[in-house]
């Protein structure tokens, strides 16, 4: 993963910060779906900070095909989701390197704290981990 400062430092109602995921297929095999799945624990502000209201982040998505900004799924829980209800993901070649771009951004009335954002890859085809995940440190003031 990539990001500028190796981190990111959010804006409640600012601009979106952009980072990248890199996938390579060290294996002997070809994954049919390989999916990046992104999710971070319930931010718990400081003594004195306003709760927040409303979604609290904005995740989107790089569509090469047509060059504009998807949304896509951040997962905001303090629990894993079972890898069998994932479904979906891109093609992955044996030797292969697929560069994602993602972009985060804070909304105005959501909450301010800390939380990694965990990264996941997942065959969905298997139902497992294809690599172990990700952190990716992130704040939101």
């Amino acid at each position: 993963m990539e990001t500028r400062g190796g981190r990111l430092a959010l804006v409640r109602g600012g601009p979106a910060q952009e980072f990248t995921v890199t996938l390579r297929n060290g294996n002997s095999a070809d994954y049919r779906h390989l999916l990046v799945a992104l999710q971070m624990e319930i931010l718990v502000g400081e003594p004195g900070d306003e709760p927040g209201s409303g979604p609290g982040f904005l995740l989107e998505r790089f569509d090469r095909a047509s060059g504009t900004w998807r949304p896509a799924e951040l997962r905001v829980a303090n629990d894993a989701r079972p890898l069998s209800l994932f479904t979906g993901g891109g093609p992955l070649a044996r030797g292969a390197v697929r560069i994602e771009r993602y972009r985060l951004r804070a909304t105005a009335g959501g909450p301010t704290g800390s939380s990694p954002v965990v990264v996941s890859f997942i065959d969905t085809d298997a139902d497992r981990e294809a690599a172990a995940h990700v952190l990716l440190g992130h704040s939101t003031g």
